[in-house]
Order: structure tokens, then sequence, then C-alpha cells
């Protein structure tokens, strides 16, 4: 039985892509919801929306602590 499932597992992973399951390396720009950030202080955040300053045009991104 192992002698089955083991190359089955092979032949059904080799035809996975992989890259969706890697984090990409946090940004120092906010360019949209949800995505990790490193904040001037050092720890990681995450982007949100915030209200635009006079000016700005939409969408204005902030970097916010997680915790």
């Amino acid at each position: 039985m192992r002698l089955i499932v083991l190359p089955m597992l092979l032949l059904l992973g080799a035809g996975c892509d992989l890259s969706g399951m890697t984090s990409a390396a946090p940004t120092a720009v906010c360019g949209r919801i949800g995505e990790r950030c490193q904040l001037p202080e050092g720890p990681l955040g995450v982007c949100l929306d915030k209200p635009c300053a006079e000016g700005q045009s939409p969408p204005c991104f902030a970097c916010t602590p997680q915790h």
C-alpha cells in the first residue's frame, strides 16, 4: 500500500504551484489592505485604509501595528 501512495503523492504534488503558499517580504509603503508592512520602529505591521489627507488621491493606506 505504501509503495502506491508515495508515488501518487509525488505525482500530485509535482503539478501544484506552491508559490502562493509563501509570504512576500514586508513592504516599506502600503499598496493594499492586508499587506504586511515594516513600521519605522522595526516591528511588522499590516496595511489598513485611512482617510486621505487634503490633496491626496484615494485610496490611502497606513501601516498599523499588529498588536
